[in-house]
């Protein structure tokens, strides 16, 4: 018997609705010893506290190269898409910038130079191998602070994931937003320190380029829609590639679950919110992520999502 069920039952010993009367009052005097009421075995379930997830879920997924903070973009995106036709092509790229307009990014004009670039692939292996081959320093231009490093981007080229990327991000000058370690080839450059403080640093991580590949033959029959926001998010966020998500509700489960997502959820929208509203100059990744986890955590209280925009039929 439930707890509720167990307390109803107590409720109707104690006031019969059968039309009998009450019994009658007894003598203050008297001890009258109650009968016992079983309320059997309780089971309470639930989740977590939203603190909680939200830490465990900033935890898996963010992927700053190592000792640095996340990064993100500046101020402004340009989008490119390869190897699609031009209305797929078009949705995704307008999909993307809808979704970077919302975090308060600007658009590139036509004709920009991209710095995120979608294309898809029949043999992602060969095209990931060949963007590397010809572009090594585009992929890591220093040999740490930019990219999770050597073993990551064998994975990037090797992957059997439905859609593969790699990020680039650069440590700057918070003040002028100069370069502010050596990349390779270069002198290194002068950083002009001013203040010294445990909350603040003078250096942020600002996301520079960003590559994402469609392994056409292992997407599948998917929503266009769901993958170009799954898209978005691993465009405008550092995300682990390996991060086990399907404790949360994100589109990051689109290619794992029986019942994926239609689109960027509540929980997705939140997180990219709050790590384009936290301090980009705090003293540590640490201090960064709590900041994030804060902002999500107050974010359980917006207004209902959007609904995601259709996407192209075939």
């Amino acid at each position: 018997m439930t707890l509720i069920a167990s307390l109803m039952a107590a409720l109707a010993v104690a006031f019969p609705q059968d039309g009998r009367a009450p019994p009658p009052a007894q003598d203050p005097g008297v001890r009258v010893e109650e009968p016992a009421v079983e309320l059997g075995a309780v089971e309470v379930t639930g989740q977590r506290p939203v603190q909680d997830r939200a830490a465990t879920f900033v935890e898996q997924v963010a992927a700053a190269p190592r000792g640095r903070g996340l990064g993100r973009w500046d101020s402004a995106i340009c989008v490119g898409a390869a190897n699609m036709s031009a209305r797929y092509a078009q949705f995704m790229i307008d999909r993307v910038s809808a979704v970077a307009l919302e975090l308060g990014l600007e658009i590139g004009a036509p004709g920009c130079r991209p710095n995120i670039m979608i294309a898809a692939a029949a043999d992602a292996d060969d095209l990931a191998a060949a963007l590397v081959r010809d572009d090594p320093n585009g992929f890591r231009p220093a040999l740490n602070q930019t990219d999770l490093g050597s073993r990551a981007l064998e994975l990037f080229q090797t992957t059997d994931a439905p859609v593969r990327w790699w990020h680039v991000s650069l440590p700057v000058s918070v003040d002028t937003g100069d370069v502010a370690i050596r990349l390779n080839g270069e002198e290194a450059p002068a950083v002009r320190v001013r203040d010294v403080s445990r909350l603040r640093a003078n250096v942020r991580d600002d996301l520079v380029r960003v590559v994402i590949i469609l392994d056409t033959p292992r997407i599948g029959r998917i929503s266009y829609g769901a993958l170009s926001d799954y898209v978005a998010l691993v465009a405008l966020a550092q995300i682990e590639p390996s991060a086990d998500t399907s404790a949360w509700p994100s589109i990051l489960n689109l290619f794992n679950s029986a019942e994926p997502p239609a689109g960027l959820t509540a929980w997705d929208r939140d997180y990219l919110q709050s790590l384009y509203a936290a301090r980009r100059d705090r003293a540590r990744p640490t201090q960064q992520a709590r900041e994030i986890v804060s902002g999500m955590v107050d974010a359980q209280t917006r207004q209902p999502e959007p609904e995601p925009e259709a996407a192209p039929t075939p």
